[in-house]
């Protein structure tokens, strides 16, 4: 009976400390995006296969927590106090806005965000709990494309959402860039993603191609921007590749799926004990160039051998 007992008491006693790893060790991520649309949930999705990679996997060692503010700002702001009052090991935020919101939340859980093209411009820098990684694509890129495609291109036209930091500060450059190449540049700015279609209409007949840059108020209306650009044969251009598989002409982007994977391992770093100011925030490796044949033959429009050559993704 003495055996039993002791046996059944080194048992709890061994149950015990494994229960008490488990908990010790288990890991709380929380992520706010703030609509949803492919390129964003692509990173989402990547992000925690990334995350089983690196040792996290959910129900086991990981807890995860997921919230969509739907394109609402306000709401974003209600799902940053949310997350925060969860006391998280880790919030990943999925756009400027969102990250916005939660860094006015906290200033002690660590921050790592995907989906920001210029964090210095959204006062995301200088941050002891803020890091992650951009979707910054040159204008460089983007207006050679349009050249590439469209030599004869005097005016184009750029949708935006005035009140999104990183969007005024794509135009900006794309204008300055512009302006150098004797290109014209009309800007169409909309508050929310139900005005984006009424817009585009005003673009039509004053530009040779739209431009979008990376703005989840505009990418959510996508298409609605495509079937009114095919229509009147207005090609439309932009900063990620997604939107070429949903009707655009072409863009130069990051790849999403890669970005997730990339963010796991800061988070994965981050979960392992490494400090948040070893982890920089990072610019995209490499960009990726997609072209819709289907929308240039609608379009009537040729695309040159060489760029397809060039692509990474012909559709």
């Amino acid at each position: 009976m003495r055996i039993l007992i002791g046996l059944f008491v080194a048992g709890l006693m061994t149950w015990g400390r494994d229960a008490y790893a488990q908990t010790e060790t288990k890991a709380h991520v929380a992520v706010g995006q703030i609509v949803e649309h492919q390129a964003l949930d692509t990173l989402r999705t990547s992000l925690k296969e990334g995350l089983k990679q690196e040792g996290f996997v959910e129900g086991t060692n990981l807890t995860w927590t997921y919230e969509n503010a739907q394109g609402n700002p306000t709401t974003a702001v209600q799902i940053s106090h949310k997350l925060t009052s969860l006391q998280p090991s880790v919030i990943v935020t999925l756009s400027t806005p969102m990250t916005q919101a939660v860094a006015s939340a906290t200033t002690t859980i660590p921050i790592v965000f995907g989906a920001v093209t210029d964090p210095a411009t959204a006062k995301l820098t200088g941050h002891s709990n803020i890091t992650g990684l951009t979707d910054f694509v040159p204008p460089e890129k983007q207006v050679s494309l349009i050249k590439a495609i469209l030599p004869q291109v005097k005016a184009i036209g750029v949708i935006f959402n005035s009140g999104e930091a990183n969007s005024q500060k794509q135009v900006k450059e794309i204008k300055t860039l512009c302006d150098q190449e004797g290109i014209k540049v009309v800007e169409a700015t909309v508050s929310k993603t139900s005005e984006v279609a009424s817009v585009v209409k005003t673009l039509i007949g004053r530009v040779d191609a739209i431009l979008l840059p990376t703005d989840n108020t505009v990418i959510s209306a996508l298409e609605s921007i495509v079937k009114i650009s095919v229509d009147h044969k207005t090609p439309v251009f932009g900063s990620d590749v997604d939107i070429v598989r949903r009707g655009a002409l072409a863009a130069y982007g990051v790849d999403w799926h890669e970005s997730g994977l990339i963010l796991a391992k800061m988070v994965g770093g981050l979960l392992k004990g490494q400090p948040i100011d070893a982890i920089p925030i990072q610019n995209p490796d490499k960009l990726v160039l997609y072209i819709n044949l289907d929308t240039a033959k609608k379009m009537e429009i040729s695309i040159p051998e060489e760029l397809q050559k060039k692509a990474d993704k012909v559709l």
